[in-house]
Protein backbone atom coordinates (compact mmCIF):
# COMPACT_ATOMS: atom_id res chain seq x y z
CA UNK A 1 0.00 0.00 0.00
CA UNK A 2 1.28 3.39 -1.27
CA UNK A 3 1.64 6.19 1.95
CA UNK A 4 -0.65 7.54 3.32
CA UNK A 5 -1.87 11.15 3.39
CA UNK A 6 -4.96 12.14 5.92
CA UNK A 7 -6.66 15.61 4.74
CA UNK A 8 -9.10 16.71 7.05
CA UNK A 9 -11.75 18.52 6.23
CA UNK A 10 -12.35 20.67 9.63
CA UNK A 11 -15.27 22.49 9.53
CA UNK A 12 -17.17 19.21 10.17
CA UNK A 13 -15.38 18.16 13.06
CA UNK A 14 -15.76 22.11 14.34
CA UNK A 15 -19.46 21.94 14.01
CA UNK A 16 -20.34 18.44 15.14
CA UNK A 17 -18.95 19.34 18.36
CA UNK A 18 -20.59 22.94 18.55
CA UNK A 19 -23.49 21.17 18.55
CA UNK A 20 -22.87 17.52 20.28
CA UNK A 21 -20.93 19.17 23.17
CA UNK A 22 -22.99 21.62 25.59
CA UNK A 23 -21.23 24.47 26.34
CA UNK A 24 -19.20 24.86 29.84
CA UNK A 25 -15.77 25.63 29.16
CA UNK A 26 -14.69 29.12 28.52
CA UNK A 27 -11.15 30.53 27.64
CA UNK A 28 -8.84 32.83 29.60
CA UNK A 29 -10.95 36.18 28.06
CA UNK A 30 -14.12 34.45 28.58
CA UNK A 31 -15.05 32.65 25.41
CA UNK A 32 -16.61 29.29 25.24
CA UNK A 33 -14.39 26.91 23.71
CA UNK A 34 -16.77 23.73 23.83
CA UNK A 35 -15.98 23.35 19.95
CA UNK A 36 -12.93 23.81 20.24
CA UNK A 37 -12.33 20.87 23.31
CA UNK A 38 -14.44 18.64 20.78
CA UNK A 39 -12.13 19.25 18.19
CA UNK A 40 -8.95 18.91 20.14
CA UNK A 41 -10.41 15.15 20.83
CA UNK A 42 -11.18 14.41 17.12
CA UNK A 43 -7.59 15.34 15.89
CA UNK A 44 -6.35 13.58 18.83
CA UNK A 45 -7.98 10.74 18.09
CA UNK A 46 -6.73 10.68 13.98
CA UNK A 47 -3.13 11.60 14.88
CA UNK A 48 -3.23 8.41 17.60
CA UNK A 49 -4.32 6.19 14.72
CA UNK A 50 -1.93 7.68 12.20
CA UNK A 51 1.31 5.45 11.86
CA UNK A 52 2.96 7.74 9.32
CA UNK A 53 1.87 11.04 10.91
CA UNK A 54 0.94 13.06 7.92
CA UNK A 55 -1.59 15.32 7.82
CA UNK A 56 -3.29 18.60 6.29
CA UNK A 57 -6.23 20.64 7.22
CA UNK A 58 -9.09 22.73 5.44
CA UNK A 59 -10.47 25.61 6.95
CA UNK A 60 -13.48 27.66 5.27
CA UNK A 61 -12.62 31.24 4.85
CA UNK A 62 -14.54 32.32 1.81
CA UNK A 63 -18.29 32.34 3.08
CA UNK A 64 -19.04 35.48 0.42
CA UNK A 65 -15.77 35.82 -1.40
CA UNK A 66 -15.50 32.29 -2.80
CA UNK A 67 -15.13 32.31 -6.99
CA UNK A 68 -18.45 30.64 -7.36
CA UNK A 69 -20.17 33.86 -6.36
CA UNK A 70 -18.87 35.59 -9.02
CA UNK A 71 -20.48 32.54 -11.19
CA UNK A 72 -23.73 32.98 -9.56
CA UNK A 73 -24.66 35.35 -6.75
CA UNK A 74 -26.83 33.16 -5.19
CA UNK A 75 -24.60 30.65 -4.12
CA UNK A 76 -24.73 30.07 -0.55
CA UNK A 77 -26.57 32.73 -0.24
CA UNK A 78 -28.36 31.47 3.06
CA UNK A 79 -25.38 30.86 5.29
CA UNK A 80 -25.15 33.21 7.65
CA UNK A 81 -21.25 34.43 8.99
CA UNK A 82 -20.47 33.06 12.39
CA UNK A 83 -21.18 34.84 15.12
CA UNK A 84 -18.07 36.43 17.51
CA UNK A 85 -18.27 33.46 19.53
CA UNK A 86 -18.39 30.47 16.70
CA UNK A 87 -15.40 32.82 14.81
CA UNK A 88 -13.50 32.78 18.03
CA UNK A 89 -13.88 28.82 18.16
CA UNK A 90 -13.17 28.70 14.41
CA UNK A 91 -10.20 30.78 15.19
CA UNK A 92 -8.90 28.71 18.23
CA UNK A 93 -9.24 25.54 16.24
CA UNK A 94 -6.79 26.21 13.53
CA UNK A 95 -4.57 27.87 16.22
CA UNK A 96 -4.75 23.97 17.68
CA UNK A 97 -4.22 22.20 14.69
CA UNK A 98 -1.22 24.16 14.06
CA UNK A 99 0.25 24.06 17.78
CA UNK A 100 0.06 19.77 17.48
CA UNK A 101 1.99 20.49 13.89
CA UNK A 102 -0.79 19.96 11.12
CA UNK A 103 -0.32 22.05 8.37
CA UNK A 104 -3.58 24.37 8.02
CA UNK A 105 -4.94 25.87 4.70
CA UNK A 106 -7.85 28.73 3.98
CA UNK A 107 -8.31 30.95 1.32
CA UNK A 108 -10.67 34.05 0.99
CA UNK A 109 -11.12 32.56 -2.94
CA UNK A 110 -11.44 28.76 -2.46
CA UNK A 111 -13.37 26.73 -0.02
CA UNK A 112 -12.10 23.97 2.02
CA UNK A 113 -13.54 21.32 -0.66
CA UNK A 114 -11.21 23.63 -3.00
CA UNK A 115 -7.87 23.40 -1.05
CA UNK A 116 -8.93 19.25 0.06
CA UNK A 117 -9.35 18.12 -3.85
CA UNK A 118 -5.84 20.65 -4.76
CA UNK A 119 -4.07 18.78 -2.00
CA UNK A 120 -5.07 15.42 -3.41
CA UNK A 121 -3.77 15.97 -6.49
CA UNK A 122 -0.54 16.85 -5.05
CA UNK A 123 -0.07 13.98 -2.53
CA UNK A 124 -0.94 11.64 -5.55
CA UNK A 125 1.57 13.69 -7.20
CA UNK A 126 4.25 12.74 -4.40
CA UNK A 127 2.95 9.05 -4.78
CA UNK A 128 0.48 8.87 -1.54
CA UNK A 129 -2.92 7.98 -1.17
CA UNK A 130 -5.37 10.20 0.13
CA UNK A 131 -7.64 9.34 3.20
CA UNK A 132 -10.23 11.97 3.62
CA UNK A 133 -11.72 12.62 6.66
CA UNK A 134 -14.78 13.74 5.92
CA UNK A 135 -18.73 13.46 5.98
CA UNK A 136 -19.30 15.79 2.90
CA UNK A 137 -20.74 14.64 0.28
CA UNK A 138 -19.12 16.73 -2.52
CA UNK A 139 -15.69 15.43 -1.44
CA UNK A 140 -16.84 11.95 -3.12
CA UNK A 141 -14.89 13.74 -6.16
CA UNK A 142 -11.27 13.15 -4.44
CA UNK A 143 -12.00 9.16 -4.55
CA UNK A 144 -9.85 9.31 -7.93
CA UNK A 145 -7.64 5.41 -7.65
CA UNK A 146 -8.99 2.64 -5.90
CA UNK A 147 -7.15 3.05 -3.04
CA UNK A 148 -8.46 6.54 -1.73
CA UNK A 149 -10.65 6.68 0.68
CA UNK A 150 -13.34 8.94 1.85
CA UNK A 151 -14.34 8.33 5.55
CA UNK A 152 -16.37 9.59 8.31
CA UNK A 153 -14.19 9.83 11.29
CA UNK A 154 -14.83 7.89 13.87
CA UNK A 155 -19.08 7.43 12.65
CA UNK A 156 -18.72 5.36 9.82
CA UNK A 157 -16.72 2.73 7.96
CA UNK A 158 -14.17 4.22 5.23
CA UNK A 159 -15.22 3.93 1.51
CA UNK A 160 -13.25 3.20 -0.88
CA UNK A 161 -13.37 4.08 -4.31
CA UNK A 162 -15.51 0.91 -5.53
CA UNK A 163 -17.61 0.63 -2.37
CA UNK A 164 -18.78 4.50 -2.99
CA UNK A 165 -19.52 3.81 -7.26
CA UNK A 166 -21.70 0.74 -5.53
CA UNK A 167 -23.34 2.99 -3.11
CA UNK A 168 -24.24 5.92 -5.65
CA UNK A 169 -24.45 4.06 -9.09
CA UNK A 170 -21.90 6.77 -10.55
CA UNK A 171 -18.30 7.31 -10.72
CA UNK A 172 -16.81 9.77 -8.06
CA UNK A 173 -15.93 11.89 -11.42
CA UNK A 174 -19.34 12.04 -12.43
CA UNK A 175 -20.39 13.83 -9.19
CA UNK A 176 -20.21 17.15 -10.07
CA UNK A 177 -22.82 16.69 -13.06
CA UNK A 178 -24.83 14.89 -10.59
CA UNK A 179 -24.75 17.76 -8.38
CA UNK A 180 -25.53 20.01 -11.76
CA UNK A 181 -28.43 18.07 -12.35
CA UNK A 182 -30.53 17.56 -9.61
CA UNK A 183 -29.31 21.25 -7.44
CA UNK A 184 -28.13 21.36 -4.44
CA UNK A 185 -30.07 23.00 -1.81
CA UNK A 186 -27.78 23.27 0.71
CA UNK A 187 -25.38 25.01 -1.29
CA UNK A 188 -28.47 27.22 -3.21
CA UNK A 189 -27.24 25.74 -6.32
CA UNK A 190 -30.30 24.85 -8.73
CA UNK A 191 -31.17 21.89 -10.46
CA UNK A 192 -33.24 21.23 -13.69
CA UNK A 193 -36.81 20.90 -12.97
CA UNK A 194 -38.18 17.67 -12.96
CA UNK A 195 -34.69 15.45 -12.76
CA UNK A 196 -34.52 14.01 -9.81
CA UNK A 197 -31.03 11.80 -8.45
CA UNK A 198 -32.94 8.49 -9.78
CA UNK A 199 -32.69 10.37 -13.82
CA UNK A 200 -29.45 12.09 -12.96
CA UNK A 201 -27.65 8.88 -12.29
CA UNK A 202 -29.75 7.55 -15.21
CA UNK A 203 -28.65 9.53 -17.26
CA UNK A 204 -24.88 9.63 -16.19
CA UNK A 205 -24.82 5.94 -17.00
CA UNK A 206 -25.04 6.58 -20.42
CA UNK A 207 -23.32 10.42 -20.85
CA UNK A 208 -20.21 10.58 -19.64
CA UNK A 209 -21.00 14.46 -18.63
CA UNK A 210 -23.34 17.24 -18.74
CA UNK A 211 -22.35 18.44 -22.47
CA UNK A 212 -22.59 14.70 -23.61
CA UNK A 213 -26.00 14.85 -22.41
CA UNK A 214 -27.08 18.19 -23.74
CA UNK A 215 -25.42 17.04 -27.09
CA UNK A 216 -28.08 14.65 -27.48
CA UNK A 217 -31.06 15.87 -26.41
CA UNK A 218 -32.96 14.46 -29.42
CA UNK A 219 -31.67 10.81 -28.55
CA UNK A 220 -32.88 11.26 -24.91
CA UNK A 221 -36.34 12.21 -26.20
CA UNK A 222 -36.68 9.31 -28.17
CA UNK A 223 -34.75 6.96 -25.36
CA UNK A 224 -38.13 5.09 -24.65
CA UNK A 225 -36.97 6.09 -20.68
CA UNK A 226 -40.13 7.40 -18.63
CA UNK A 227 -40.73 10.97 -19.03
CA UNK A 228 -38.45 11.19 -22.00
CA UNK A 229 -39.94 13.99 -24.10
CA UNK A 230 -40.55 16.10 -20.54
CA UNK A 231 -36.79 15.28 -19.14
CA UNK A 232 -35.28 16.50 -22.91
CA UNK A 233 -37.42 19.48 -23.24
CA UNK A 234 -36.97 20.14 -19.88
CA UNK A 235 -32.56 19.82 -20.11
CA UNK A 236 -33.06 22.06 -22.94
CA UNK A 237 -35.05 24.88 -21.55
CA UNK A 238 -32.64 24.69 -18.26
CA UNK A 239 -29.12 24.47 -20.57
CA UNK A 240 -27.18 27.17 -19.36
CA UNK A 241 -28.43 26.85 -15.78
CA UNK A 242 -27.00 23.98 -16.19
CA UNK A 243 -23.77 24.65 -17.47
CA UNK A 244 -23.38 26.99 -14.66
CA UNK A 245 -24.62 24.96 -11.77
CA UNK A 246 -22.00 22.43 -13.55
CA UNK A 247 -19.36 25.12 -13.08
CA UNK A 248 -20.00 25.22 -9.36
CA UNK A 249 -20.43 22.19 -8.16
CA UNK A 250 -16.69 21.01 -9.49
CA UNK A 251 -13.47 21.18 -6.82
CA UNK A 252 -10.77 23.19 -8.23
CA UNK A 253 -7.90 21.45 -7.90
CA UNK A 254 -5.64 24.42 -8.56
CA UNK A 255 -6.21 25.94 -5.46
CA UNK A 256 -2.70 25.30 -4.10
CA UNK A 257 -0.40 26.16 -6.12
CA UNK A 258 2.74 24.56 -4.74
CA UNK A 259 2.62 21.28 -2.58
CA UNK A 260 1.99 21.85 0.95
CA UNK A 261 3.79 19.77 3.59
CA UNK A 262 2.28 17.15 5.13
CA UNK A 263 4.68 15.90 7.75
CA UNK A 264 3.90 17.08 11.15
CA UNK A 265 5.89 19.55 12.32
CA UNK A 266 7.84 19.87 15.80
CA UNK A 267 5.44 20.74 18.02
CA UNK A 268 6.65 22.84 21.32
CA UNK A 269 4.91 21.76 24.26
CA UNK A 270 5.34 24.78 26.19
CA UNK A 271 3.24 26.42 23.56
CA UNK A 272 0.61 23.67 23.37
CA UNK A 273 -0.02 23.55 26.66
CA UNK A 274 -0.09 27.44 27.40
CA UNK A 275 -2.92 27.16 24.37
CA UNK A 276 -4.98 24.15 26.35
CA UNK A 277 -5.05 26.45 29.61
CA UNK A 278 -5.88 29.31 28.04
CA UNK A 279 -8.72 27.81 26.27
CA UNK A 280 -9.75 26.29 29.58
CA UNK A 281 -9.12 22.79 28.46
CA UNK A 282 -9.28 20.25 31.29
CA UNK A 283 -6.42 18.15 32.91
CA UNK A 284 -7.21 15.15 31.24
CA UNK A 285 -7.49 16.85 27.77
CA UNK A 286 -4.10 18.33 28.16
CA UNK A 287 -2.57 15.27 28.66
CA UNK A 288 -3.98 13.96 25.91
CA UNK A 289 -2.32 16.04 23.84
CA UNK A 290 0.82 16.37 25.13
CA UNK A 291 1.45 12.58 24.45
CA UNK A 292 0.98 13.53 20.63
CA UNK A 293 4.15 15.79 21.26
CA UNK A 294 5.90 12.45 20.34
CA UNK A 295 6.39 11.70 16.82
CA UNK A 296 6.73 15.06 15.45
CA UNK A 297 9.23 16.34 12.98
Amino acid sequence: MRPTVHLIDASIYIFRAWFAIPPGAVSATGMPTHAVAGFAGSLAAMIEQSREGKFLAAFDESLGTCFRHAIHPGYKQRRALPDPELAFQLSACRELAEALGISCVASPRYEADDLLASAARHARASGHRCVVLSRDKDLGQLLCVADDVLWDFPKAEPQDRAGWMALQGIRPEQLAARLALTGDSIDDIPGVPGIGERTAVSLLGQYEDVENILADLPGIAASGRRGAARIAASLDAHAPQLRMARQLTQLAEDALLAPPQFHRAAVDPGRLDSLGRHLGFGERLRQRLHRLTEGSE
